[in-house]
């Protein structure tokens, strides 16, 4: 059977990486539970690493992790992951079935009747997303975190699928003191959202989105240039090249902040 080195047994627990009733390292209970399909299928796959996510379908944070999810399988088409869904049966299978089917995610979705598999595993909030190996080992738990929380579901699937070392690891879940590792996938979604509501005219939520990225990621030039450019369309050239500068700073490349700086000039 496959072991977690101590090393990494040891990182898992220091960061608060395990379900309230089964700990990292141990062999998950799986039980076969019926899909929304219709289909009875098992938690985890014995032949391959799972990542399996508990949601609430109707919930804004479960919403923005399924994306991000959706996101992060596409880095991962060419490896042998399943992908699996957990909902309750106290919500709606249809609002499940729609809330999967307009975020483009791809998920074995299994409904948890009476709640058993979170009260078994002891879940403690949604969503959470737990990382099982080929042995139906948990390798981890994560339940949701405003900061990098993407990242480290992405540097936990890479670990157990042998990509990355322990160090490798341990460098991803605690970054260098003074900076604070973003989530490209999520702030790339705030961006786009930003754009949308600047086409669609509303302008002061456009440009606080833009804003709300930049902050969240200081170290990226695209949400700078963004919001450089959303304040030179507005006319507020002085405050807009400050964007567009740190924008550059950071990328010499970005073609939209170099572009916009020609619409408006140093006086």
């Amino acid at each position: 059977m496959t072991s977690v080195s101590l090393t990494t047994a040891a990182l898992l627990v220091m960061t608060g990486v395990a379900f309230a009733n089964v700990d990292v390292g141990s062999a998950l209970p799986n039980p076969s539970l019926v899909g929304l399909d219709g289909v009875e299928r098992a938690l985890v796959d014995r032949q391959r690493a799972t990542v399996f996510l508990f949601f609430d379908p109707r919930q804004d944070r479960s919403r923005e992790v399924l994306g991000a999810l959706a996101d992060l399988q596409g880095e991962f088409d060419d490896t042998d992951v399943r992908w699996v869904g957990v909902v309750s049966d106290r919500f709606s299978s249809e609002d499940a079935a729609s809330a999967l089917s307009e975020i483009g995610v791809r998920l074995d979705t299994v409904v948890d009747s009476g709640d058993r598999l979170y009260g078994e595993l002891g879940v403690r909030l949604y969503p959470s997303i737990g990382i099982a190996d080929s042995q139906a080992i948990l390798r981890a738990y994560l339940p949701y975190a405003k900061v990098n929380y993407m990242g480290a579901v992405e540097a936990h699937l890479r670990h157990v699928l042998g990509q990355i070392d322990d160090d490798a690891l341990d460098r991803a879940l605690h970054p260098t003191v003074g900076y604070v590792s973003s989530d490209a996938a999520a702030v790339g979604r705030t961006l786009k959202l930003a754009r949308m509501l600047w086409d669609n005219g509303k302008r002061d939520k456009a440009l606080a989105k833009a804003r709300e990225a930049a902050e969240a990621a200081p170290d990226m030039a695209d949400p700078h240039a963004l919001v450089g450019i959303f304040l030179v369309e507005e006319g507020l050239c002085e405050e807009g090249r400050k964007s567009l500068s740190k924008a550059l700073e950071i990328d010499p490349d970005q073609a939209e902040a170099r572009a916009a700086l020609l619409d408006c000039p140093s006086p």
